[in-house]
Order: C-alpha cells, then structure tokens, then sequence
C-alpha cells in the first residue's frame, strides 16, 4: 500500500466517521479504499488528483455510516439495556447491604421493612438517570431524547398496572434525577457530592413530610446517603459502558 499522508488521513477520516463496529472489519474498510488508490503516483500532483476523484469525503462517510447504522443503533440498545440491567443489579446489592438485618435468637438474616419501598425508588431513579443521560449527551439528538423520555414513560406506565400506585416512585424519582443532575455540574467533585447527598437527603423528608408520613431526619440522612450511592454507582457504570463503546468504534483503537 502507498503511505503517502494526505490519502492516509483521509482514509483514516472517513473510517472514523463511519462508525464501523470492530477493528477487523475497520480494517477491511480500509483496504478497500485503498484499492482505489493503488497507481497512484508519488507526486504532489498526483495525489492530489487522485484524491478529488476519488469523490467528496462528507458524502462518502455519511453513505458508509448509514450502511452501518442499523447495526450501530442496535448495538446502542444493548449498551444502554445492559447499563441499566447493570445499575439495578449494583442497587439492589447497595440496598441489600444498608437492609440486611440479623434479628431473634436464631439470628435470622431478614431485609428492614422499608426495603421494597426503597428498592421502587432506587431503580426508578437508576432508570430515571440513565433516560436523562440519554437526553442530555452530546451532541443532542432529538430522536435519541424522544426515545428516551418516551421509554421512561412506557416503563411508569407498565409498571403501574403491574403494581398499584407505583407511577408516584417515577415522579418522585424525576424530582430525584433532577436535583442529581443540577448538583452533577458543579465543577469541585466534594462539593459536589456533598450537595447531590444533602439534595437527595432534603428531597426524602420533604417527599414524606407532603404524604403526612413522619420522618426522622437520621432516617431521611441514610436515605439521601443510599440515594447518592446508588447514584454513583450508576453513574461509574455509564461512564465505563460509554469508554467501552466509544473504543469499539474508535478508528485508532485495537
């Protein structure tokens, strides 16, 4: 192959534009427009013939990303499904762990009563955060917000037929991810994390204070804790999803 630098980086351009899923098959894209520049010259003058008839390179990328989109929008899906399957599973162990109780004689292990009410709110949280993130991420795309707001409505809505009352730790949880990402821009991380743990740790008593339902602040204090952690840890599960994906199209990674 000639390795002349413009018709390398334009290959490399239009490779990395593409989003091709893998880097055998970048690879192989690769050497397929190569071909098209097998008797070129060496000469300034003939590269930079070759390259204008070779044809325009936004035309170009933009015809290879839509032969691979349906395979970069399924492969998308299953980012964000095994992000939340994930950030559940990292909840409920959060949960489990806060809850576990060891009560009689016998030394039962047992979970807190409030462990059902908390586990609602939790995933709808985790779930509430991972639309958002959707919504929010860049560059903005108003069919991927549409999808995502609209599948956490889906979600409310099964979910309440299936449990009685349960559309209302769905619009506590919006009130939850939106204090959560408010306080997420704030640029020092204790800062930071300090707020989203008094925000969330608020949101509970004033939560229970509207039901007329009594709430020790120690206790509204372990709930914003829990909230901030399962929020972290979800967070932390995004941030690894997305380098993974990102790598997987990434024109220069291995």
């Amino acid at each position: 192959m000639p390795e002349q630098d413009p018709v390398s980086s334009l290959i490399e351009r239009i490779v990395g534009g593409a989003c091709v899923p893998g880097r055998a098959r970048r690879d192989d894209l690769r050497r397929e427009l190569w071909t098209h520049f097998e008797d070129l010259g060496h000469s300034p003058d003939s590269i930079g013939c070759a390259i204008r008839r070779f044809g325009d390179e936004s035309t170009i990328t933009e015809s290879l990303r839509r032969v691979y989109r349906w395979e970069y929008a399924a492969l998308y899906a299953v980012k964000v499904v095994t992000c939340v399957i994930t950030s559940f599973a990292a909840a409920l162990l959060i949960l489990v762990l806060v809850n576990l109780r060891v009560e009689g004689p016998a030394a039962v292990w047992r979970l807190a009563p409030g462990f059902a009410r908390a586990a609602g709110l939790s995933l709808a949280v985790v779930l509430g955060f991972v639309a958002a993130s959707e919504v929010v991420r860049r560059p903005f795309s108003l069919a991927r917000a549409i999808l995502a707001i609209g599948a956490y409505a889906v979600v409310c809505m099964v979910m309440d037929r299936l449990v009685a009352d349960s559309a209302s730790a769905f619009l506590v949880a919006a009130v939850f991810v939106v204090l959560g990402f408010i306080c997420s821009h704030l640029p020092s991380r204790p800062v930071r994390w300090s707020l989203i743990f008094i925000a969330f740790a608020a949101a509970e008593y004033g939560v229970h204070f509207v039901l007329l339902v009594t709430l020790a602040p120690s206790r509204a204090a372990v709930a914003g804790a829990v909230l901030a952690a399962v929020w972290a840890s979800t967070a932390l599960i995004l941030r690894c999803a997305d380098h993974a994906f990102v790598r997987f199209f990434d024109a220069t990674g291995s």
